[in-house]
This record gives structure tokens, C-alpha cells and sequence, in this order.
């Protein structure tokens, strides 16, 4: 468990020394966990140069397979949820009260609770393809909280988890001060 952690947080300090600028903020230490059960291997970095744009998280390696449990890095609630055909695919972001914002992205499916929350709007609205804002008080998680199931959606070119961490405006977090 401890390799996990440790192989987590250097490749969170890898990339995020890409390109940084002197007004970012540092990810707190110790405040993130992993997202996965698993050894993690990336497949993609920050920053990398991509058909149309710079890779804005993390790609990590599944093992090829789909149906990984993804757990909350941190304690917080679902801020927000984007479905759509291309792109992140299935997508949740979590946001946290240090002011950041977790995103999990390429998703196969939701928690059952979020699943639910999902599909019900969904319907009500007669759209696959949909973008939700719940509130702070509707979708609470816990950090290490089972929140959805790796996958393969969207724009991806196999199953991975996209994980992001965002500072409060929105912006992929680049650290430039490491751990």
C-alpha cells in the first residue's frame, strides 16, 4: 500500500512540475488519495501535447480492464456531472473544502447513488447527453467512498481513468513546489 502511495504522489509531482507558473497554489500533502485499488501506471501526463490540446490530468492505466472500483480521493461532493458521446465521456467532479476539485473522467458507470441521481434527470429531461450541478447538500461522499467504475467512454482510446485535481477556478493544478 505504501508503493501505491508513494508511486501516486511522484507521479502527481512529476507532472505537475510541467510548465508551472509562480501564482499556483501547491496541493496540499497528504490531502489526496489514490483513486484507484491498484498499482498505478500512467498512460498519459500533464501537460502532454495532444491532436488539439495540452493533457490537462492524468491518464492511469486500468490493466485493460473496465469495472474498477474508483474511490474518492477525498471527502467532498459530486459538484458536478457531464455526460457526453465524445470528450470525458462519463464524468464526475467532486469538490472538496479546501477549495479544490477532483475529476474522474472516461467512466464506465456511477455509484448507484449518483447512478440513480443521474438517470432520473436523464429521463426527465430525455437526454443521454447531459450536464448536472448538484448542490452541496445532494451528493455528499466521504474520502475512499466508492463513487463510480473505470471505463472506457467518450474520446478514449482504451480503458483508463482521467483524473484531474483542480483549483477553485477551475484550472488543472500544476504544482511547483513538489511534496
Amino acid at each position: 500500500m505504501l508503493h501505491k502511495k508513494i508511486i501516486f504522489f511522484f507521479s502527481l509531482l512529476v507532472v505537475s512540475n510541467f510548465g508551472a507558473s509562480q501564482n499556483q497554489k501547491n496541493i496540499p500533502e497528504g490531502y489526496f488519495k489514490n483513486p484507484l485499488d491498484i498499482e498505478l501506471k500512467l498512460s498519459g501526463t500533464f501537460g502532454e501535447l495532444r491532436s488539439n490540446h495540452f493533457h490537462s490530468g492524468l491518464d492511469i492505466k486500468t490493466n485493460q480492464r473496465t469495472g474498477l472500483k474508483v474511490y474518492a480521493t477525498a471527502s467532498g461532493y459530486v459538484s458536478r456531472i457531464k455526460i457526453e458521446r465524445y470528450g470525458y465521456g462519463k464524468a464526475i467532479y467532486i469538490t472538496h473544502p479546501n477549495g479544490y476539485t477532483s475529476v474522474y473522467a472516461h467512466l464506465d458507470k456511477l455509484s448507484p447513488r449518483i447512478e440513480e441521481y443521474l438517470k432520473k434527470r436523464q429521463y426527465d429531461n430525455e437526454t443521454y447527453e447531459i450536464q448536472l450541478f448538484p448542490t452541496d447538500l445532494e451528493l455528499r461522499v466521504d474520502q475512499g467512498e466508492v463513487v463510480a467504475f473505470s471505463g472506457n467512454s467518450g474520446g478514449s482510446g482504451g480503458p483508463h481513468l482521467h483524473f484531474e485535481i483542480r483549483d477553485s477556478a477551475a484550472r488543472p493544478i500544476n504544482n511547483d513546489d513538489g511534496y
